[in-house]
């Protein structure tokens, strides 16, 4: 029972995930040059998509000994098409918000960059290749993901319960099979394929899930040589990103070549970067120490409210995009400037509206609990005259 409990530490860090999400979908703020992906291999797409299947988990895991497996297949459904209908919501706004930039500043980039010139130059095949998932604007396509991730959520869980190792080695084939080209997911109207190909993304969704099965049993153990090994693997990672920090020029062109560090497909890189972070993370109790912090609870409130706080967020950083741009056209204001004094009242705006859905969860059952006592009272007359 207690393993079912609500993890306020997992609320804690997707929250943190969705608000460095959004300052990265605001490209050119200057608060993006201090967000994780400029010190490692990984970024927030790999902690989100790990995170969402360690949700996965210790939300359905528990029901499948019960025999609710049908219950399990039906909400992971539910909860695809759900992502869905906020993806197709989200592409809209965004449209919109893109049109009106377009029109206010005459700049060509924001109807046509990032895959929005096939929705503006032939209307009817985009909007019909976005409601198909088959074409999908840049900065909106983690839903499309999160979506296909849903639908393979039952087969891992059910694997997963079979054996761990049958869910790794299944996942981990599929995933070979991605890497190598013969699994992926092809755009249309326009040629080329998913940005995130879900074949080789359900892998670190199927750790996440594992992780999170082992974790409803007990702790992930410690082991002294992963540790060492993890930190010496992050920080060599961080000076290959920085180029040590200025001192060493040649190294990102070395960890380049290498490495494995796509991102379309997830490169093996990426994965082991993130997974030694994140272990180092949960073995020190980083997230207990920070979610205790002055900024923990706000950070628990978004994370609470993911999906929500994702879409607001999502739009926040269309509308963020356009004003760095009608800032750049329109006056003398440097755009980098006013895109992180919009980044920090963006992410104000997203705390204010986490702050307000807790709220009103918090009346809606004070609310129903007084109607149902109003409603027990009058049919109980009898009992008053007593």
């Amino acid at each position: 029972m207690a393993a079912q409990k609500r993890n306020m530490t997992i609320d804690f860090w997707r929250g943190l995930v969705l608000v460095i999400i959004f300052v990265n979908h605001i490209p050119g703020n200057l608060i993006e040059h201090i967000t994780p992906r400029n010190f490692g291999f990984s970024d927030s797409t790999e902690a989100f998509i790990f995170i969402s299947g360690l949700s996965v988990a210790l939300v359905y895991g528990p029901k499948l000994p019960q025999g609710d497996l049908f219950g399990v297949v039906k909400r992971c459904l539910k909860r695809a098409f759900e992502l869905y209908r906020v993806h197709l919501a989200l592409t809209a706004g965004a449209i919109v918000l893109f049109s009106i930039g377009y029109e206010l500043s005459e700049e060509i980039g924001l109807i046509e960059e990032h895959g929005r010139n096939a929705v503006f130059g032939d209307t009817a095949k985009g909007i019909t290749g976005i409601i198909l998932l088959g074409h999908q604007l840049g900065y909106f396509n983690i839903l499309p993901l999160y979506v296909t991730l849903m639908l393979w959520a039952p087969v891992a869980l059910i694997l997963a319960r079979i054996h761990a190792g049958l869910a790794l080695l299944v996942s981990g084939g599929v995933y070979a099979l991605a890497r190598m080209g013969v699994l992926t997911l092809h755009s249309w109207p326009e040629p080329g394929t998913w940005f995130f190909n879900p074949f080789a993304w359900q892998f670190l969704f199927t750790l996440g899930i594992l992780t999170g099965l082992l974790m409803l049993e007990r702790p992930v153990p410690y082991k002294r040589g992963l540790a060492i090994a993890s930190l010496a693997f992050i920080v060599f990672s961080a000076l290959a990103v920085t180029a040590g920090f200025g001192l060493m020029p040649a190294l990102p062109e070395f960890a380049g070549t290498k490495f494995d560090l796509v991102k379309h497909d997830l490169g093996l890189a990426r994965v082991l970067h993130f997974l030694a972070l994140a272990y180092l993370l949960a073995q020190f109790h980083i997230g207990d120490a920070f979610k205790r912090t002055p900024i923990g609870p706000d950070l628990i409130r978004l994370g609470q409210n993911a999906l929500t706080i994702f879409a607001a967020g999502s739009l926040l950083s269309a509308a963020g995009q356009v004003i760095m741009t009608l800032a750049t056209v329109k006056s003398s204001a440097s755009p980098q400037l006013i895109g992180m004094v919009f980044t920090i009242l963006g992410i104000i705006g997203l705390v204010a509206l986490a702050r307000y859905l807790e709220w009103n969860k918090q009346k809606v059952p004070a609310r129903q609990k007084e109607q149902a006592k109003g409603l027990d009272l009058s049919a109980s007359p009898g009992r008053l005259s007593s």
